[in-house]
């Protein structure tokens, strides 16, 4: 008889961010009760406290990758995420980031309730979470459209399709992990994509497999997300426009004071074992 509850592998790369996995890992922990998670963090060749701080959890599993550096990024995200993949005991795959925060209970149910669809649902998940202005968003599309026919073109890359322009974005995604396993899908960048979920939603599209989209509403109900995050508190990661690197502090000086925010702060049980 199938489980009621399907064991349910969560990978987070990470680098040298101790104050944004400490919250990551202590939201997953308080708002997972009853669930069959296994959670897997990758680590790109830390050298400060916050892989100390990893090594001292008892209840994920480490990968450590000492060879990797700030150089490789993004490129060692998404091998972050290959690696986790093929480590991952779990019937069902989560990509997360770092920078991404669970704030209430049953944030899995509507990402696990997309796949009873059907089985060529192969992954789900939603869009930003930060919604834009219309009319910046309209542009952004066009802009988007644009390059990527010119690189379809002059590059050989395949064009995206118009339908393809929002998929599950992989700050918290969820997929099929032996679909992912089985038709040999990958997250980093192969010939004619770009890497991460943009990629792999190609492949399973290209594979004949749907990927299903939570409303941007119902998906910020139970995750935040700081989108671009790590340019707050990384020096080596800063955003390339100075309007945009500004915003991003804000925002996370902002969460930083939130009350939710303090209380897993102060929570240092939730890095302890439970008792069996």
């Amino acid at each position: 008889m199938k489980p009621t509850r399907p064991r349910v592998t969560v990978c987070i790369p990470h680098w040298q961010v101790l104050r944004y996995a400490r919250l990551c890992l202590r939201s997953l922990r308080r708002h997972s009760a009853g669930l069959d998670l296994e959670v897997i963090v990758v680590d790109n060749g830390s050298r400060d406290e916050s892989l100390d701080y990893l090594r001292s959890l008892d209840w994920i599993r480490l990968i450590e990758r000492p060879e990797e550096t700030p150089a490789n990024w993004p490129l060692n995200v998404f091998t972050a995420w290959d690696r986790g993949l093929h480590e991952a005991t779990g019937e069902f795959f989560v990509t997360m980031h770092s920078d991404v925060f669970i704030h209430r209970d049953g944030w899995l149910r509507p990402l696990l309730a997309a796949f009873e669809g059907g089985p060529r649902i192969a992954a789900t998940g939603a869009w930003k979470l930060e919604l834009e202005h219309p009319l910046y968003s309209l542009q952004k599309r066009f802009v988007g459209f644009a390059t990527d026919a010119f690189k379809s073109l002059f590059r050989g890359t395949r064009p995206i399709r118009l339908n393809e322009r929002q998929y599950p974005r992989d700050y918290c995604a969820v997929y099929r992990t032996r679909t992912l396993i089985d038709e040999r899908l990958q997250f980093r960048p192969l010939p004619g994509h770009s890497g991460g979920g943009l990629s792999i939603a190609r492949q399973l599209w290209d594979a004949g497999y749907e990927t299903a989209l939570i409303p941007v509403p119902e998906m910020a109900r139970y995750v935040y997300h700081v989108a671009h995050g790590t340019a707050a508190v990384a020096p080596e990661k800063p955003l390339n426009h100075r309007r945009a690197q500004k915003k991003v502090e804000r925002k996370v000086r902002d969460l930083f004071d939130a009350d939710w925010i303090r209380n897993l702060e102060r929570d240092e049980s939730l890095d302890r074992a439970r008792a069996a």
